[in-house]
């Protein structure tokens, strides 16, 4: 009964391809689609997935200098934060693509950018412009769900000059997955497998939008 339903002159192309992914399973592909994306590609999600930083004064990673009344960063040479990202978005956010930027760090004196004079440490590489960044972590999720938060990772800073510092500016990549790129994705390893051909998937998507 099913294969009659699966004909081509039998459905409309939406409809074919609707109920192949219901048949399929819509989720399966999406992550094959998105994961290991290089940073280059992924969009600027700072707004929707917010940094929460916070100033470590206990952590073991400490140094010579002084520090302002009430926590603030001052000349201390070796600086220690605990970062988490909460994700206010309504969609997941793609466990493998997400990462935190060093957008800058700026000297209080001059308000120059002094990212570069600084040993930021524990880094998982450079964005293509050369700001350091960090690998979110989420507990071994494939996702990060809506409104839920990554785990607090360390962001150590060794300030060898004693430069008088504000807290890092910081920034959030990552591919937020929503119902269309899920769609997308589910397509495009059913064009792989040669269950739809890519003018059925093309059609399907025009009549989506």
């Amino acid at each position: 009964m099913i294969p009659q339903f699966l004909e081509r002159e039998t459905l409309p192309y939406l409809g074919r391809v609707c109920l192949l992914l219901f048949l399929f399973g819509l989720g399966g592909g999406s992550e094959k689609t998105y994961g290991d994306s290089p940073n280059g590609e992924l969009v600027d999600l700072t707004g929707g997935v917010i940094p929460l930083l916070t100033y470590d004064s206990g952590g073991s990673f400490s140094g010579g200098g002084e520090l302002f009344s009430g926590g603030s960063l001052s000349s201390r040479g070796d600086v220690r934060y605990l970062v988490r990202v909460k994700n206010q978005t309504g969609d997941p956010i793609d466990a493998d693509s997400l990462i935190l930027v060093v957008d800058k760090i700026q000297e209080m004196a001059r308000l120059r950018d002094v990212t570069t004079s600084l040993d930021i440490r524990g880094t998982d590489g450079n964005t293509e412009d050369g700001k350091p960044y960090f690998r979110v972590p989420v507990g071994g999720q494939a996702e990060l769900p809506p409104y839920g938060e990554s785990e607090s990772f360390p962001i150590e800073i060794k300030n060898p000059d004693l430069l008088r510092l504000y807290p890092p500016v910081l920034r959030v990549r990552g591919i937020r997955k929503t119902a269309s790129h899920a769609f997308q994705g589910a397509l495009q390893n059913m064009i792989q497998e040669g269950v739809v051909t890519s003018e059925e998937a093309e059609k399907a998507m025009d009549q989506t939008q």
